[in-house]
């Protein structure tokens, strides 16, 4: 009788035991994980990833209608863009000094080849020779979602051919993004300067390598004003397993009256990774798909 008295309270000990160790345990994560903690600026970074992204995805639709035996068939088997989908529509229409390009990715969630999520339309009208020589580009939108989160506003862009013979792009962005599930919305306002430092001697973007510099500033979801400036120059690698994401390049953070942050992107290397360092203190983050959780 007292050996079952005993292995009850033994159990029940154990058992309180456990209980505590988990609740500690969740108190830890909840303290140390990087994605709580600065969730904040890592859906920021998201934003910064998908207003760049425009521009290779105007990129791709421009050498979509320009390929005639591409254009003629798009399919799953032999699709070689890298964001599009043969689920997107691409038109053009020709006025005057204007070409006006629209790209569709229709009412329905349409998956692109870098496992973004889009739907609704981008606007693109440019005036002169795209591929080669001076040509104003603007992008707009209707309706259009990445991953469900909604971008609104304008894009501009000045490209030439600067004197190392690269396509160089002055972009004005001015726009914001609604996040998923009413979560909030991020003001983005940038100024930026991208040059195609390699493979800008063709029209495929897979052999592209592309350096961002430049700043931008605006909101985050929970109001805080946030301002950002590229100190080392940004790099993304356009070739499979590695456009979506930049692969090097550190930008300082100012995010309301915190102490300054930077976020390392790496050292080349193919991967999502990024180092986030504020007040001494480096954290690894995850810069990701900013996917709602239903």
């Amino acid at each position: 009788m007292k050996t079952k008295i005993f292995n009850k309270k033994l159990a029940a000990f154990i058992t309180m035991a456990l209980f505590a160790f988990v609740i500690m345990s969740c108190n830890n994560d909840d303290t140390a994980t990087p994605e709580s903690d600065y969730s904040d600026i890592i859906d920021e970074s998201y934003a910064s990833e998908v207003f760049d992204e425009i521009e290779d995805i105007g990129d791709e639709a421009v050498d979509y209608l320009d390929n005639a035996s591409v254009s003629k068939s798009g399919t799953e088997s032999n699709w070689r863009y890298n964001r599009l989908s043969p689920c997107a529509t691409i038109t053009r229409i020709y006025d005057v000094d204007m070409v006006s390009t629209t790209i569709d990715f229709g009412e329905e969630n349409c998956l692109c080849n870098d496992g973004r999520e889009r739907r609704g339309k981008i606007f693109i009208n440019h005036y002169g020779y795209y591929w080669a020589g001076d040509v104003e580009i603007d992008y707009s939108f209707e309706n259009y979602f990445v991953d469900d989160n909604q971008l609104t506003g304008t894009k501009n862009v000045i490209r030439t051919i600067n004197e190392t013979g690269n396509r160089q792009s002055d972009i004005l962005v001015d726009g914001a993004m609604i996040l998923a599930n009413n979560a909030g919305t991020i003001t983005w306002y940038a100024e930026r300067m991208r040059e195609v430092i390699e493979g800008s001697d063709t029209r495929d973007k897979s052999d592209d390598v592309i350096e961002v510099t430049g700043f931008s500033n605006g909101t985050l979801a929970d109001g805080t004003a946030i301002s950002c400036e590229i100190i080392t120059p940004l790099i993304r690698i356009n070739e499979i397993g590695c456009y979506r994401y930049f692969v090097s390049g550190v930008r300082k953070i100012i995010k309301g009256e915190e102490p300054e942050i930077t976020i390392d992107y790496g050292d080349g290397t193919c991967d999502n990774l990024a180092e986030l360092t504020q007040d001494g203190v480096t954290t690894i983050i995850e810069i990701k798909r900013r996917k709602p959780i239903w």
